[in-house]
């Protein structure tokens, strides 16, 4: 009986101070990202107050061959609400491209933490455009 009443206090404390993920725990950091829809692409994300630094990975077959930037990006935060932000590029910190410039003058995409699970938020980031919007799909992870 001993044994059982100590195993539901130390289950009742571990629940008590265990804390789950809130979009707020990825606000800063270190992440490893990953786009999985239209391609696989990964990258590591550096996160500090509002400006994000990402460092690209291997591209898939798929982008080799584009102009997609292997340089590192620098990009600017706008948080909407605890969960959506807006990310612009920071055309302080390097030239931008010209699909930069354009991502910025549309006002940026709007990213949404659509759930949090295993140490990781998976978002959907919705760029608007006359006419229309394109979404992708994808998740970052505490590194």
């Amino acid at each position: 009986m001993k044994k059982l009443i100590l195993l539901s206090l130390l289950l009742i404390t571990f629940y008590s101070f265990s804390q789950e993920l809130s979009c707020n725990d990825f606000k800063e950091g270190t992440f490893v990202a990953k786009m999985t829809e239209p391609v696989k692409v990964e990258w590591k994300i550096v996160r500090e107050a509002n400006s994000q630094t990402e460092f690209p990975g291997e591209l898939p077959e798929e982008l080799k061959g584009t102009d997609f930037p292997m340089d590192p990006r620098y990009a600017i935060i706008e948080w909407v609400d605890d969960c959506t932000y807006i990310l612009k590029y920071d055309g302080t910190k390097t030239e931008l491209t010209e699909m930069q410039e354009t991502v910025n003058k549309l006002g940026g995409f709007i990213n949404e933490m659509v759930k949090i699970e295993d140490g990781c938020f998976y978002y959907k980031s919705t760029l608007k455009f006359e006419g229309g919007e394109q979404s992708l799909e994808g998740k970052f992870c505490k590194e």
